[in-house]
């Protein structure tokens, strides 16, 4: 039940961007040998070579090194997106600004002692219905979000963490409004060896991004109490 949980996490935070960022840092050797001083410059040396050589490579192949881009770019770049694909762009023109985001629990859920935004049922995890609960930081590109890429993204996700492919059907994926913001709301499943999960998610892109995650297995059936508890989300202004 354990691993259980992990996959609902995994899926519930797709959202959430990761990347890694280099930090380069520079040091001196206090009070080092001669030789030593002369063997890190020969590497460097050496280094600095090798590099140049790839980039030459790279540029009579077509290739170019990532380019890094401030926030207002990418916010122009993500509006013109959305306007050529005839998308909402109402989260770049005008975010509301938010304070954040209710929902009424099914009586039967208690918050995790555990896990951080996580709710679950007395029976956890003989019962492992959940729902998991996140607010995160603004993202306007969260609007380009497909269906494709909304399957796509989570199946990564299942296979960097698990090293095993899961595959994840998308049983509906609509795009809707909550409290006047552009939102999602997708229904998913996938097999987790004989077990099966349902996720019905709702994602609202404000100034800053919720995700709400309601989670079950075949075991038990708790999407009324779910429709129920969704009916209830609202933004908090």
């Amino acid at each position: 039940m354990k691993r259980i949980c992990c996959l609902l996490l995994t899926a519930a935070l797709f959202l959430v961007g990761c990347g890694e960022e280099a930090v380069h840092t520079n040091a001196q050797a206090v009070n080092a040998a001669d030789a030593e001083a002369e063997t890190a410059e020969a590497a460097d040396t050496k280094e600095g070579e090798e590099a140049q050589a790839a980039d030459q490579d790279n540029a009579e192949i077509g290739f170019m090194a990532p380019v890094e881009m401030d926030e207002t770019l990418r916010t122009e770049l993500t509006e013109e997106l959305l306007e050529e694909n005839e998308m909402d762009t109402s989260v770049v023109e005008s975010a509301p600004v938010t304070k954040g985001c209710s929902f009424t629990l099914p009586e039967a859920f208690s918050e995790s002692e555990d896990i951080e935004g996580m709710y679950v049922t007395k029976r956890y995890p003989i019962d492992a219905s959940t729902i998991y609960y996140v607010a995160l930081g603004r993202d306007v590109a969260l609007q380009l979000m497909t269906e494709e890429t909304f399957k796509a993204q989570a199946e990564e996700n299942f296979e960097k963490a698990y090293g095993e492919k899961i595959e994840v059907t998308i049983d509906s994926f609509e795009r809707i409004k909550i409290d006047g913001c552009p939102a999602f709301r997708i229904l998913c499943h996938y097999q987790v060896g004989d077990i099966e999960m349902t996720q019905l998610e709702y994602a609202i892109n404000a100034d800053k991004s919720y995700v709400i995650t309601y989670s079950q297995t075949g075991d038990y059936d708790r999407m009324e109490e779910y429709e129920a508890s969704a009916e209830t989300i609202r933004l908090e202004f």
